[in-house]
C-alpha cells in the first residue's frame, strides 16, 4: 500500500510552503547564515514552490528547484519568474559537483527512502563552505539507542532518523553544524490546521497508539544549519 503522503491534498489546506511554519524558518535561515546575492541556491523538494517564491521575492539569487512530482511542480511553474524547475529525486541529483552556495531541504528527508544517500548528494552538489539548509522531523533519542546500523534505533522501526543518526551522518559527509533549534509550537499549530481541516497528518507524523505494548515515538520539528568544510570532504575522500 502507498503511504506517501498526498501531498497536493495538503498543499491545499496549508499553501505552497507544505511545512510546519511556512516560510517562518526560511526567513531564519536566511538572516543566520546571511547568503549574499548572487549566489546559487538550490531548494530539494521544491514542491509547489513556496520557498522558491519566497526567495525571489527577497533576494537577487540564482535558483534552482527540483521535485519528483509532476504535478506539484506545475504548480509550482504558476508562481516563479526566474526559478528553474527540474524533476528529479533527491537521491540522485542531476547536477555538477560544488553546483550551489546553498542548499534548502525542508521537511522533505524524512519522506525519502534512501537517506543516507540523499545527504551525500547533498554534500557533493554544494560548494566549498557552502550551506545546508535542513527543517524536518525526527524520532527523539531513546535511552539504549545505538549508533547507525544498530538494532535499536527508531529508524528500524519507525522509519524516522534520530538526532544523534543525523547529526553522525551529517559528520560523516563534512558537514559543520552551527545551530540547531525545535519547534514544538509551530508543530502544534500545523497539525491542529490539518486535523481541523479534515485531513489528518501525513502517515507516522501523529502521536498514534501504542503498537505491540510500545509508546508511539515522539516526534521533532526542527531547524538545523550546517556548512561544508572542505576540508573535511578531502579527508573522507582521502
Amino acid at each position: 500500500m502507498d503511504r506517501s503522503p498526498n501531498w497536493q491534498k495538503i498543499s491545499r489546506i496549508v499553501g505552497p510552503c507544505i511545512r510546519p511554519g511556512g516560510h517562518l524558518l526560511t526567513e531564519r535561515a536566511l538572516e543566520l547564515c546571511s547568503i549574499p546575492p548572487g549566489s546559487r541556491i538550490a531548494d530539494i523538494g521544491c514542491g509547489a514552490g513556496g520557498t522558491l517564491e519566497y526567495l525571489e521575492r527577497t533576494g537577487d539569487y540564482s535558483l534552482v528547484g527540483l521535485d519528483c512530482s509532476e504535478s506539484l511542480l506545475r504548480n509550482a511553474t504558476t508562481r516563479l519568474k526566474t526559478g528553474c524547475l527540474i524533476q528529479s529525486r533527491a537521491e540522485l541529483l542531476p547536477f555538477k559537483q560544488g553546483a550551489f552556495d546553498a542548499l534548502f531541504c525542508e521537511c522533505v528527508l524524512s519522506t525519502l527512502v534512501d537517506r543516507t544517500t540523499a545527504l551525500g548528494e547533498f554534500a557533493r552538489v554544494i560548494d566549498g563552505n557552502g550551506f545546508l539548509i535542513v527543517s524536518d522531523v525526527l524520532a527523539q533519542d531513546h535511552p539504549g539507542q545505538t549508533g547507525l546500523g544498530g538494532e535499536s534505533q527508531c529508524i528500524s522501526t519507525n522509519g524516522f532518523l534520530a538526532k544523534s543518526e543525523i547529526l553522525e551522518l551529517l559528520k560523516r559527509f563534512g558537514f559543520s553544524i552551527f545551530l540547531w533549534e525545535e519547534h514544538e509550537r509551530l508543530a502544534k499549530e500545523f497539525a491542529a490546521r490539518m486535523i481541523l481541516a479534515g485531513a489528518g497528518l501525513p502517515d507516522g507524523w501523529g502521536c498514534g497508539p501504542k503498537q505491540n505494548g510500545k509508546n508511539p515515538v515522539r516526534l521533532i520539528y526542527f531547524l538545523l544549519l550546517a556548512r561544508k568544510s572542505a576540508i573535511a570532504v578531502q579527508s573522507i575522500e582521502n
